[in-house]
């Protein structure tokens, strides 16, 4: 290889990302930096139906995950007669206020669209922000953990890191959907309550847990963890968010700050 085709940076300017801009995203979030100042991976945080980003962002900065930033996106449709509450696409009948069925096709269209968006502010974390593919998780309660999921398997970028979903799963409509290109083959934990209502019984939340396997790699590692006595709630427990934790530091990525500190070290690519 001759000496004029090789890049030769100092390893530390080559992962410097930058912080992601509003104007490049129809979807609204607060961005925080790592508290380390090392933001080498990026959580997405995606609230639940009838909520907004503020919460997470608060819970973003409390996780204290090293190297790591975090970034609480607000869903794009207010939810219909809710103040100040978001979904990330239509569940409610607007004429009697129950629950919208699988059957309804505005549940997919709402998901699909959602979908876009998301991939459009992803790929600005990417091609602007300079964050790796691997580097950008997912954190999902109930209807943002389906979105999570959904945009891990179904969007164009099949290398994100991982997924944890609190009670939300793929929607059951979803069971016969198509993957385009690879299946994904990152790290997925999806956390709910053995007393969720909203889920159902452990039987029906591993038939969905099946059908979440069904789209992934062989190679992708995906994990269930019940909470004794819990229902469809955020986690509260030291027991769940021991099992969080313990996800994000076997799968963050981290950088060795000493090394790259060092003078004498330099990254050599093509």
């Amino acid at each position: 290889m001759s000496q004029s085709s090789m890049n030769v940076t100092p390893l530390a300017t080559e992962a410097i990302t930058q912080t992601p801009s509003q104007s490049k995203s129809e979807l609204s979030f607060t961005f925080t930096p790592s508290a380390d100042k090392v933001n080498l991976n990026v959580l997405i945080l995606l609230h639940g139906l009838g909520d907004t980003e503020e919460p997470y962002k608060k819970l973003g900065i409390n996780l204290k995950l090293p190297q790591t930033a975090t970034m609480a996106v607000q869903a794009p449709e207010p939810v219909p007669y809710m103040d100040d509450g978001y979904q990330w696409f239509p569940s409610f009948d607007l004429l009697t206020g129950e629950m919208l069925p699988p059957s309804d096709p505005n549940r997919m269209k709402g998901l699909t669209r959602t979908r876009a968006l998301l991939s459009k502010l992803i790929q600005h974390l990417i091609q602007d922000c300079r964050y790796q593919p691997s580097n950008i998780f997912f954190f999902g309660f109930s209807q943002g953990g389906t979105v999570a999921l959904d945009q891990v398997m179904f969007g164009p970028h099949k290398s994100l890191g991982g997924v944890v979903s609190v009670s939300g799963y793929l929607l059951e409509e979803q069971a016969n959907e198509k993957v385009t290109g690879e299946k994904y083959k990152g790290n997925i934990l999806v956390t709910q309550g053995d007393n969720d209502r909203t889920v159902g019984t452990k039987q029906a939340a591993s038939k969905k847990l099946d059908i979440i396997k069904k789209y992934c790699d062989p190679s992708a590692k995906v994990s269930h963890f019940f909470v004794p006595g819990k229902d469809h709630a955020m986690p509260k427990s030291q027991l769940e968010w021991r099992a969080i934790h313990t996800f994000f530091s076997i799968n963050l990525a981290r950088r060795n700050i000493e090394l790259e500190n060092m003078s004498d070290v330099y990254l050599v690519s093509k």
